[in-house]
Formats: structure tokens, C-alpha cells, sequence
């Protein structure tokens, strides 16, 4: 009698566990959705979790999100009112992570960028040194050349003559150097074709005209100037405020 009744005890268990399976959603296939999202989201990863684990079945949405910036880390909630909530770990491809994190924008601009430095035999006019120079030596027309070369390697160049004529030099150069503004002073206090004033003085007598610089020059420099009168071409020094000073 005692065993029949435990019998049907364990009977009524058996069923009743039956029933919650038949209700229930398995750890399986929580994890199969969890991999769907992430292949949807592009990454590669496979879940860490018990699939032979029960939870009560969900009747509304299963809202799956990483915890944090990456996905290693995996919330999934029933949105029931009394729906389970999991958090599972994720073993991830770190080449898939990093895959993820590229930019397109950037990547693309990589892509141009390597496509521009493939192109062969594109020429590109550059001002080179007919002669060696020294360091404050003022360009002169006869000093430079204009020249063709590959555009590899080539960076922060002139290709202008009328840009160089009358700069200053900052150093020593040696003939066929390619002239960079590295080369040379940044601005001038008087600028070639510049108005300027000719201030000659002899003595205690001071004598102004007007003239025209014939070269660009800073503060101290020797320049040639036309005075403007005369027509006459001469050598003065660059002062301030646009005049240039003639010692006799």
C-alpha cells in the first residue's frame, strides 16, 4: 500500500514537471537568439551558458543588450511582468571587435589616399637651386630653375618663381636642393615692388624721396630701390615703416 501511494506521488511530480517543460523555454534556445543578435549586429561570438537550464516560458518580447561598449558582457530580459532577466557572458572574436569599431568614412579615406600614392610617372614642377647659396643670401632670378619631377615624396615645394624672388635665406644651401619655406624667413618688412620712402642723409641734412623696392627685404637688409624722380636704380638699408636709409 505504502509503495503504491509512493508511486503515485512520484507520478504526479513526473507530470507536473512534464507540463512546466512543455511551458518553459530552455537555456538552448535563449542562447540560439542571443547568436542570431549578435550575427545581426556583426560580431562573431559564441554565449557562455547553461542550455540545459528551464525558465518559464516568455509571453511578451525578449529584449537582448550588451552591458557595456563591447560585447563580451550580454543582458537578455523577458519584458513579462515577472519575466526572467540573464546576464551571460560572451566569448567574442577580437578581430571581429575590431572590425566593428573601423569607421566606414575613415577606412574610406585610407582606401583614396593609397590609391593616389600608386599612380606612377605624374610630374609635377618644382624650383630647385641652379647654384649653391648661403644663409641670408637674398633669391635671385638667376639662382633658381624650374624643374620636372616624379610627385612621390614631394612635399611642401614651390612651383613659382615670382614666390621666391627676394626671399631671405635661414641657411646654407648647396646647388639642386629643392627649396622648401623651411628655407627661408616667413615675411618681409619690405615687399618687392613695395612704394617705399629713400631717406639719404649727409650729414645733419636729411633728404626724402619716393621709391619703388626692386627686392623684398627685413629690417638691416641691403636692397636695390628705384627712386621714382630720377629714375635711378640704388642700395639701401630696410628701416622701419617702409623706408629704406641711404648713408653717404
Amino acid at each position: 500500500m505504502f509503495i503504491k501511494i509512493i508511486k503515485n506521488i512520484l507520478l504526479v511530480i513526473l507530470i507536473f514537471l512534464i507540463n512546466k517543460q512543455a511551458t518553459a523555454i530552455t537555456g538552448e534556445e535563449i542562447s540560439a537568439k542571443v547568436s542570431q543578435w549578435l550575427i545581426k549586429k556583426g560580431i562573431k561570438g559564441t554565449p557562455v551558458f547553461s542550455k540545459n537550464t528551464f525558465y518559464e516560458d516568455c509571453n511578451d518580447e525578449i529584449e537582448i543588450k550588451k552591458v557595456f561598449q563591447n560585447y563580451k558582457t550580454i543582458k537578455v530580459d523577458c519584458l513579462d511582468k515577472n519575466g526572467f532577466k540573464l546576464i551571460m557572458r560572451v566569448q567574442t572574436s577580437k578581430r571581429a571587435e575590431n572590425k566593428k569599431q573601423i569607421k566606414p568614412k575613415k577606412l574610406s579615406k585610407v582606401l583614396i589616399r593609397n590609391k593616389v600614392s600608386k599612380k606612377k610617372n605624374e610630374l609635377l614642377k618644382i624650383i630647385k637651386l641652379k647654384k649653391s647659396v648661403e644663409k641670408n643670401d637674398i633669391i635671385e632670378l638667376a639662382d633658381i630653375e624650374t624643374v620636372l619631377v616624379e610627385k612621390k615624396h614631394q612635399t611642401s615645394f614651390f612651383s613659382n618663381k615670382k614666390e621666391l624672388v627676394g626671399r631671405k635665406l635661414k641657411t646654407n644651401l648647396k646647388m639642386g636642393q629643392t627649396l622648401h619655406p623651411r628655407h627661408l624667413f616667413e615675411s618681409f618688412e619690405i615687399n618687392n615692388g613695395d612704394v617705399i620712402s629713400i631717406v639719404s642723409n649727409l650729414g645733419n641734412v636729411s633728404v626724402t624721396v619716393s621709391g619703388e623696392a626692386q627686392d623684398s627685404g627685413n629690417l638691416g637688409d641691403l636692397i636695390k630701390v628705384r627712386n621714382l624722380k630720377s629714375g635711378k636704380v640704388i642700395k639701401g638699408y630696410v628701416n622701419k615703416d617702409k623706408k629704406i636709409k641711404i648713408f653717404r
